[in-house]
């Protein structure tokens, strides 16, 4: 899994690849407990640059995420 807080006008952004894809989930605080958003994306891949196009997120500002997993 992959983080960035690089995320447009949200507080974090967290890549969480799964068996049907890259989960692409969008958290709008520091103490949202539940995502604003959730995308479902091909791959990781695609799932940066959707996160690159949506959010101006920075290639170089993804990093290992180690906190629970959301989605499974």
């Amino acid at each position: 899994m992959l983080e960035s807080f690089d995320a447009g006008p949200y507080w974090r952004i967290v890549l969480e690849p799964q068996p049907e894809g890259v989960y692409v989930l969008v958290y709008e605080r520091e103490d949202s407990k539940l995502m604003k958003y959730d995308y479902l994306q091909d791959d990781l891949a695609m799932a940066k640059f959707f996160c690159r196009e949506e959010y101006g997120t920075s290639e170089r500002s993804w990093h290992e995420y180690h906190g629970p997993k959301v989605m499974g």
